[in-house]
């Protein structure tokens, strides 16, 4: 079963360049003489603004093309998406044996000391509680970029900490209002 296989409703279908100027924009937010994504006239500069800031980025739309849609994920969508791609044991895969967004939120949910285990891994796991008590009280902020290719479970590359506290605010027992996200499908 595909991501799209777990969608509310039908995806919109967007532009490459769409996702690219949501992506800087949430990148360069609080930054103190960011431009603004919407000034940048080019696709091609577009893309280096966004790929000298996160080069991840660079993975995600090349050197193959994906289809990218405006979508809805169902709430096991949601727990069932991967984090970012990386090398193993590093980052958020060192909260996690299977790489699942819903594994580091309940590692975060069961633990005595968000600081220490947020240290073990260099993530800021404290953003994570913040943002899920935000979701508490304003519902999910921001969109997530996500990404599907082939047989591989769809990942988020762009939106981790977003994600991981969404499913936190589920675990606590909030309720799912959706999540929106764009998703770049690669076969």
């Amino acid at each position: 079963m595909t991501i799209e296989d777990r969608l509310r409703g039908d995806p919109e279908p967007v532009s490459p360049e769409r996702v690219m100027r949501y992506w800087l924009g949430q990148e360069v937010e609080d930054e103190d003489g960011a431009p603004n994504p919407d000034a940048i006239g080019t696709e091609p500069a577009l893309r280096e603004e966004l790929f000298e800031r996160k080069p991840i980025a660079e993975h995600v739309f090349t050197p193959e093309p994906a289809d990218w849609y405006l979508a809805d994920l169902s709430e096991d969508a949601l727990r069932d998406l991967r984090v970012v791609v990386g090398e193993p044991e590093q980052g958020w895969r060192a909260l996690t044996d299977d790489d699942r967004i819903e594994s580091i939120a309940e590692r975060i949910h069961e633990t005595d000391d968000v600081d220490a285990l947020g240290s073990e891994t260099g993530k800021d796991l404290r953003e994570v509680v913040e943002l899920a008590d935000a979701i508490d009280r304003e519902g999910p902020q921001g969109r997530l970029v996500v990404v599907e290719e082939g047989d591989d479970p769809a990942y988020v590359a762009d939106g981790n900490h977003r994600a991981v506290a969404h499913v936190l605010h589920l675990l606590r027992g909030g309720e799912f209002e959706g999540q929106e996200a764009y998703l770049g499908v690669r076969e």
